[in-house]
């Protein structure tokens, strides 16, 4: 029926309530991924190395008695904290949750500036905060996917092989090391990206931004700290960073040189990294009316 014809009677329909008018925006941008059958190939890929620890506890639980393969047991590393702060941190897992980060966050709010369809959002009864937070979740839930998530299989899978219960509460730091990882470091890199998507119309542009500021900063980090041999100039590399802050949260030295940070100075590159990001999503989203 036209709109015109539609007359002056109020809307009798359903109403969402205020809190939950974030979840369409949500359910629209992370169900389509799952669809994509690229997509979840590369998912799937991410679990990958993770076997591997996988393959450590059934070595040391199926093979650890056997006189021929106790010398071989011994030299294999076991799962704990060091080994899961490396198995978040190895150059593969970093690859791809890049790879995700630009291919779902680069175009979540360029996107809809291109098309035009921001001010019908912001139009509506939804504020600001719940068009960035319906964003933010959608990238935050897929980053969840190559980091928490892996470890808690891995968790599973050493409790159910070995039989031992105590080992969660022995090694618990595995658990909330890795939530508090997620959420600073992936969090931060969801600002980061909610905040570039929305400086530019095109997703392109937002993810050749997002390309150069990590895989070419680490560059001119190496050239700099091949020269100099300061550790310190990797304040700038997210991916030395990331390192760095995984092996702070689950207690463990780090292997690289380059990625032994200083703690203060990891946890200063990821205020300022979420203070800028939230300056500019303040700046692009506060002078924006909302019709309640």
């Amino acid at each position: 029926m036209p709109v015109y014809e539609q007359g002056y009677e109020a809307y009798t329909g359903p109403r969402s309530p205020l809190g939950r008018r974030w979840l369409p925006l949500f359910r629209e941008e992370v169900l389509p991924y799952f669809k994509k059958r690229r997509f979840v190939f590369l998912l799937i890929l991410a679990l990958a190395p993770w076997m591997y620890g996988v393959a450590l506890t059934f070595l040391h639980t199926q093979l650890g008695d056997a006189d021929w393969a106790k010398d071989l047991i011994k030299q294999l590393p076991v799962v704990d904290e060091k080994l899961v702060a490396t198995l978040l941190t190895n150059g593969y897992d970093l690859f791809l949750l890049f790879i995700v980060a630009i291919w779902v966050g680069s175009g979540l709010v360029a996107r809809d500036r291109k098309d035009m369809t921001l001010d019908v959002f912001l139009g509506r009864a939804v504020s600001s905060f719940q068009y960035l937070w319906a964003k933010g979740a959608a990238l935050g839930v897929f980053l969840l996917l190559f980091s928490f998530l892996p470890t808690v299989v891995l968790v599973l899978f050493q409790v159910g092989l070995t039989g031992d219960a105590a080992w969660i509460f022995v090694h618990a730091r595995v658990l909330w090391g890795t939530l508090l990882y997620t959420l600073v470091g992936p969090g931060s890199l969801v600002l980061a990206m909610l905040a570039l998507s929305t400086l530019a119309r095109s997703p392109r542009v937002v993810g050749l931004a997002f390309i150069a500021l990590v895989f070419f900063g680490d560059i001119a980090c190496g050239v700099v700290y091949v020269i100099t041999k300061f550790p310190a100039v990797w304040f700038f590399s997210l991916s030395r960073q990331l390192t760095a802050l995984a092996h702070l949260c689950l207690g463990s030295t780090p292997t690289m040189e380059s990625a032994n940070l200083h703690p203060a100075l990891v946890i200063l590159f990821f205020l300022c990294l979420s203070a800028a990001s939230v300056g500019v999503l303040v700046a692009r989203f506060s002078r924006r009316g909302v019709l309640q």
